[in-house]
């Protein structure tokens, strides 16, 4: 999702439907708890791509160099031990990659399952099983890794709309970011006529 269109409005007043006069309200209502702003997860990705900065984004760019170190390893670890059960990790790796993103239909089961491959791997290693002890591991290590690039992501672009009303505007019309009244559950967001 491309932010680069411009808005059709010069303040978040002139947005019609808005739920407030201006953007200081809208900031002061998130600030206070009683809004939130929702974001598309891909948009939230290409915005830290192109603009995060600092540890965040060499936090971001480690879990990925993680996530392709450990399939490296696993191939590695299965030529070098003769174990080719071990190259099923990156299958599992791409299935939990895909699963695990926020914006994938099966995020709720992925959580669940991220959850209890904790259990699994320990269950696997007291059974004395460690190629099935790693291979979950490896969907455990990817839906972590995941997750918590998306959370980096996320939280960082929340902060830059609320701190950027030119931003909040782009993406607000781009339909990268909505507002949710905590209260009512009303979601805001734009649509074209």
């Amino acid at each position: 999702m491309e932010l680069d269109q411009r808005a059709p409005w010069v303040s978040a007043g002139e947005i019609p439907g808005f739920p407030f006069d201006d953007f200081e309200q809208m900031r002061a209502a998130v600030k206070y708890g009683s809004f939130n702003i929702g974001v598309d997860p891909l948009a939230a990705s290409e915005w830290a791509d192109a603009s995060q900065r600092g540890a965040g984004r060499y936090l971001i760019s480690g879990l990925s160099i993680l996530l392709v170190l450990a399939a490296l390893a696993a191939v590695a670890g299965a030529v070098f031990f003769g174990n080719y059960w071990l190259l099923l990790a990156i299958p599992i790796q791409v299935a939990s990659f895909y699963l695990s993103h926020p914006s994938s239909p099966f995020r709720k089961a992925a959580t669940v399952a991220g959850a209890l491959s904790v259990y699994a791997v320990l269950d696997l290693l007291l059974r004395r099983m460690p190629a099935a002890a790693l291979l979950v591991a490896y969907g455990g290590l990817t839906f972590a890794a995941v997750r918590i690039a998306a959370f980096l992501s996320n939280s960082a672009f929340r902060k830059a709309l609320l701190s950027d009303e030119r931003l909040f505007l782009t993406a607000y019309a781009s339909r990268a970011c909505t507002l949710r009244n905590k209260e009512t559950g009303a979601v805001h967001g734009y649509t074209r006529d």
